[in-house]
């Protein structure tokens, strides 16, 4: 099976490439604006890639939301996603092709056997089910970082950034009909890691350093904003979901979907938990991981 990362990098992006590059048949990496704007996301892959060794092509997609104000999240990864880290130039360089034209020639290539795990605002997705819908039935499974289970924001009241940076993406995406796992931002939070603990997990290669620097801002702003020590890696979750479905511990089939109007409820995403809207089930929610398996999948990216 091969897989499509779609990711706007910032640090927890950094983690889930990390155990996605060992982990699974990553076939490439589609960038969207996001955490950073599409510019830095773009040289933040590059930069990864050159980290990684890796030859995995990177592809540039789209630079803004479908209808939604831009929005980033300089206050979280820093101005430059990263860590605000000094860094060698990059050396790789992006395909030319658009990501949104790569994503769907790939499912014409591996009809049925392509995955996507998707770890930033779904504009790029939604462009291309935009340009054929079919494309969701020639996906096989679609792992998603996004959204809330309980209607807790981080972003808005009750939105979660990838939603809330592009609402109508994630609503278009969430109602396509594709096999989709929803990694909301609740059960990210349950694992949390402290910085000393990755230090002694994750060795002293020069990629687990490199990390461990990028995730120094992190760990400052979750303690300013939440009051506890540690880092919320959400993406590498996600990941360790795509890598191995058993780090799902808990989990149930749902109907959802995102909210798009409304001055406070825009990018809200609606879990009908008690089945009253009619409408059947469209994605599998991941309510809990393990937290254990995600760190494993992380030190595995790094062997």
């Amino acid at each position: 099976m091969k897989w499509i990362i779609d990711t706007d990098p910032g640090v927890d992006d950094a983690a889930a490439l990390i155990a996605a590059e060992k982990g699974l048949d990553v076939l490439a990496w589609s960038i969207v604006h996001g955490n950073v704007d599409l510019d830095k996301a773009l040289v933040n892959a590059l930069y990864l890639k050159d980290l990684l060794a890796t030859r995995t092509p990177v592809f540039a997609g789209a630079e803004k939301p479908l209808l939604e104000k831009r929005i980033s999240a300089p206050s979280v990864h820093g101005s430059d996603g990263l860590g605000d880290l000094e860094r060698p130039p990059v050396k790789s360089r992006e395909e030319k092709e658009h990501s949104v034209d790569m994503l769907l020639k790939a499912s014409h290539d591996y009809p049925g056997e392509l995955g996507l795990l998707t770890l930033g605002p779904l504009t790029n997705i939604a462009l291309a089910l935009g340009k054929d819908w079919r494309l969701a039935q020639r996906v096989r499974r679609m792992v998603i970082m996004g959204g809330t289970s309980t209607g807790r924001g981080n972003t808005t009241p009750v939105g979660e950034f990838n939603f809330a940076a592009d609402p109508e993406a994630a609503a278009m995406v969430l109602k396509s009909g594709m096999p989709i796992t929803l990694v909301p931002w609740e059960p990210t939070v349950e694992i949390m890691f402290k910085l000393s603990e990755l230090e002694a997990e994750l060795g002293d290669g020069p990629v687990a350093r490199a990390f461990l620097a990028m995730c120094c801002p992190f760990a400052r702003f979750i303690e300013q904003k939440m009051g506890t020590r540690g880092i919320i890696l959400s993406d590498l979750v996600a990941a360790a979901v795509a890598i191995n479905p058993h780090t799902v511990l808990k989990k149930q089939e749902v109907f959802a979907a995102v909210e798009t109007a409304g001055r406070w409820g825009r990018g809200l995403t609606v879990i009908d938990y008690a089945g009253v809207s009619g409408e059947k089930p469209n994605l599998e929610l991941c309510l809990a991981a393990d937290r254990g398996m995600v760190l494993q999948l992380l030190k595995a990216g790094l062997r």
